[in-house]
């Protein structure tokens, strides 16, 4: 892995675990997350071919992207649905 490589993986694993702990939680019983995404990136560590390792940093900012929209689409419908019902209950 080239230093650009490595320092790609290095941003994704971080934001991917901190987007992890943010949107699911860190307890106990949903630690299995974070290890599964720790182990898959230890065991991915030593990859030699430049294009594989492009497509699981892809695979990886992917994941991280689904969970903060994921998240934010909750909120967001979460917010409309009280908007409605605010709007409604004055009526």
């Amino acid at each position: 892995m080239g230093s650009h490589q490595v320092q790609a993986a290095t941003k994704v694993y971080r934001d991917l675990l901190k987007a992890v702990k943010k949107h699911i939680g860190n307890e106990e019983y949903k630690k299995h997350f974070s290890e599964h995404i720790t182990q898959e990136f230890r065991m991915n560590c030593q990859l030699s071919d430049p294009s594989l390792v492009t497509k699981k940093i892809k695979l990886a900012n992917d994941y991280t992207f689904l969970l903060n929209s994921v998240h934010h689409h909750k909120v967001s419908s979460m917010d409309y649905g009280v908007i409605v019902f605010l709007q409604r209950s004055s009526r």
